[in-house]
This record gives C-alpha cells, sequence and structure tokens, in this order.
C-alpha cells in the first residue's frame, strides 16, 4: 500500500478582490529606494514591486534609483582633469554603471578614456580615441560595472586631446 502526502496551499482573497474562488495571493514590498536593511545569505526577502503594484522588471533595480549623466555642453576639452559623473552612494550602497555613450571629435592627440572608481581610483573600465574621433558608440553592461561602497565615479582622459572634445554620457543604479 502507498501513501501519498497530501500538500494543499490555500490563501483568503485580500487586495481588491471580490472572488468566488480561494486563491492564493503572491505579492511584494513596494520600494521607492534601495532595502531599508542589508540582507545577508539565507534570509527571507519579499518580491519588490512598484508604487502600482506591478513587479519591478527593469534590469537590475527599482526605478527610483537608477541616475543618468550627461556630458557637459562642450565635453571634455584638452585637459586630463577627472570629471564626478556620479557622487557616492552612501554608507554601503555602491554605484553600478550599466551603459555608455562616447562620441568624439577628430583630436590632436590620441587619448585613453577611462571610467574610474573614486578620485584618481581604480579604473574599471577604458577605451582608446583614435587621433581621427569615435563616432557615436554605446557600450551595453549585461554585468553591470560597480564600484566600491560609499565612494564616487569619475570619467577621465588619460592624455589632454588637444583640438577635438570627447563626449560622455553614462547611465546605471545605486544598490548595495
Amino acid at each position: 500500500m502507498n501513501i501519498f502526502p497530501t500538500t494543499a496551499v490555500t490563501g483568503n482573497a485580500a487586495e481588491d478582490a471580490a472572488t468566488s474562488a480561494n486563491p492564493l495571493i503572491v505579492g511584494g514590498v513596494v520600494r521607492a529606494a534601495n532595502s531599508p536593511t542589508t540582507f545577508i545569505a539565507g534570509d527571507a526577502a519579499r518580491a519588490t514591486m512598484t508604487s502600482s503594484a506591478a513587479m519591478v522588471v527593469m534590469p537590475y533595480s527599482v526605478p527610483e534609483v537608477f541616475w543618468s549623466y550627461a556630458a557637459a555642453a562642450g565635453g571634455i576639452l584638452n585637459t586630463t582633469t577627472a570629471v564626478t559623473v556620479k557622487a557616492a552612494a552612501g554608507a554601503s550602497l555602491r554605484n553600478y554603471i550599466t551603459n555608455i555613450q562616447i562620441m568624439s571629435e577628430a583630436l590632436t592627440n590620441a587619448t585613453e578614456l577611462a571610467i574610474r572608481d573614486g578620485a584618481a581610483g581604480t579604473v574599471l573600465w577604458r577605451i582608446k580615441i583614435p587621433t581621427g574621433g569615435l563616432a557615436s558608440s554605446n557600450f551595453d553592461f549585461s554585468c553591470p560595472l560597480r564600484g566600491t561602497a560609499n565612494t564616487l565615479l569619475e570619467v577621465v582622459t588619460l592624455t589632454a586631446s588637444g583640438a577635438g572634445a570627447v563626449y560622455v554620457n553614462m547611465q546605471g543604479f545605486v544598490a548595495a
């Protein structure tokens, strides 16, 4: 004789429901910022929802913590001075980069463009821009570039370009 255990899952109709069935409603928590606590391995967590009760489907994070940086008017011109693209996110929070767009005019000097983690910090990403310039190029990171907690992000041309400007735009998000 075989005995098969039975498991029943039932729930109460809630939310805004009038139902004749007994549905199990799966929900989540609305977040307009990063989690109020830091989770560790083994912790239980609720699904993240938007304020209209839709499951978060944007890549990587809730929309409220995305950021973007637009190139300055005139771009980066004949300098090796770094430009802060995203301020430090706060204690235990990191800046992540998901996309970079670069364009440059013809340059007197070829230059290396670098994205750095912190003021004069570790290079997270770099590209060489030839004297002929660079047509508008888009770089999408399926694995986002990850900065150090509570640290700014900056862009810098490592060689002064002479004539011609370099334009950099970036997008990303903040998370633990």
